[in-house]
């Protein structure tokens, strides 16, 4: 039974060296996870700084503040659950999909390019749902 035991980890070591460093996936640490979503909480709240260009926390927008932090919150828990998923989803894909391209740069995949997309258009999806609520309050005046 050792001898069976001492195979088996000498096999698994063998398959180790054998994988392309290029090729492993990694997931994302809690800091990565972190600075995503500050990154994507900066983009969001960005023109909010200037107090006279504030759309989002003015006082014409009809929500308030905590149902404007509550929708900001659903949205990054929707980007980083997205990200997660993408972390398992990613084996299951193409290797034309995966494959890291020279961007010259810095190296990106299909796969990080449409993640990248995807993240781009629920930041603005996110921008126009609590924007529109000042919109309509300005219409409800005029």
């Amino acid at each position: 039974m050792l001898i069976e035991l001492q195979a088996a980890i000498t096999c698994l070591a063998s398959f180790s060296h054998a994988i392309d460093q290029n090729e492993r996936f990694h997931y994302l640490s809690w800091s990565s996870y972190l600075i995503v979503g500050i990154v994507y909480s900066f983009c969001i709240f960005f023109d909010e700084v200037p107090k006279d260009h504030r759309v989002i926390f003015s006082k014409r927008n009809k929500r308030s503040l905590t149902q404007i932090l509550t929708i900001h919150v659903v949205f990054v828990v929707l980007l980083l659950s997205a990200l997660r998923i993408c972390s398992y989803v990613i084996r299951y894909l193409p290797f034309w999909m995966t494959r890291a391209y020279d961007l010259g740069e810095g190296y990106m995949s299909v796969a990080d390019f449409i993640f990248i997309i995807g993240a781009v258009a629920l930041l603005a999806y996110e921008k126009l749902l609590l924007v529109i609520a000042t919109e309509e309050s300005e219409s409800v005046q005029e």
